[in-house]
C-alpha cells in the first residue's frame, strides 16, 4: 500500500479519484474528492454501507466552506467562526457549488474545518472539499491501530497519508446551522 507523507502527493492521490486512509482528530478516516462521484461510491463499497447514508465533508478553511452554502446570515457566519477550525461538525444547505452526490436528500451537508494540522496541510493543497468517514466497515468499531485499518482496506485504489491523529477521544460535534441544536455533542 502506498503511503505519502507529503500533503502534495496526497492530494494528487485524491484528485486521480482514488481512496485516502487519513489521519483526522481522533480516528483514522477514508477520503475521498467530494465532487468524484465514483470516488465516493468506491468509499461506500469499502465501508459495505448504504449509498444513502451521508458522509462528513472537510473544508480547507471557513471562508471555503462558507461559500459552499446558501447564504448565511452574518450572525450565524460569526457562529461557525467561533466553532472553526475545530472539532465541530456543521449541516448546512449547500449551493450548487457541491457535488449533489454528497448532499443529502433535502440539499445540505454536513461540513468541518478541522485544526488538525496534517489534515489542514492536506486540504490546502487538495484546495476543495474532501469526503471524511471513519475507516471501518460499517456498523463495526473502527481500528485505533493503522496497521489494522491498512489490513482492512487493502485495495490498489488506497494509499495513506501517514501523520498521526489528534487526541480527541470521541466523534466531532454535530450542529444544525439552521435550528442552531446541537445534533450530537
Amino acid at each position: 500500500m502506498k503511503e505519502f507523507s507529503s500533503p502534495v502527493e496526497a492530494s494528487n492521490w485524491l484528485k486521480k479519484g482514488n481512496i485516502l486512509i487519513h489521519p483526522t482528530e481522533g480516528v483514522w478516516g477514508l477520503g475521498c474528492d467530494a465532487s468524484n462521484k465514483n470516488a465516493c461510491e468506491k468509499i461506500s463499497i469499502l465501508k459495505q454501507r448504504p449509498k444513502s447514508k451521508n458522509f462528513i465533508l472537510l473544508a480547507p478553511s471557513i471562508s471555503f466552506a462558507i461559500g459552499c452554502s446558501e447564504k448565511i446570515e452574518p450572525s450565524k457566519i460569526e457562529f461557525l467562526k467561533s466553532l472553526w477550525p475545530g472539532h465541530v461538525t456543521v449541516i448546512l444547505q449547500a449551493n450548487n457549488s457541491v457535488s449533489s452526490s454528497v448532499k443529502a436528500a433535502d440539499n445540505t451537508i454536513a461540513l468541518r474545518v478541522s485544526n488538525h494540522l496534517p489534515i489542514i496541510n492536506l486540504l490546502n493543497s487538495f484546495n476543495n472539499l474532501m469526503v471524511s468517514t471513519s475507516a471501518n466497515i460499517s456498523n463495526f468499531p473502527t481500528p485505533n491501530l493503522l496497521a489494522e485499518v491498512k489490513e482492512i482496506f487493502n485495495n490498489s485504489d488506497v494509499a495513506v497519508y501517514a501523520h498521526d491523529n489528534g487526541d480527541a477521544s470521541k466523534p466531532s460535534s454535530i450542529v444544525d446551522l439552521k435550528t442552531m441544536e446541537y445534533i450530537r455533542e
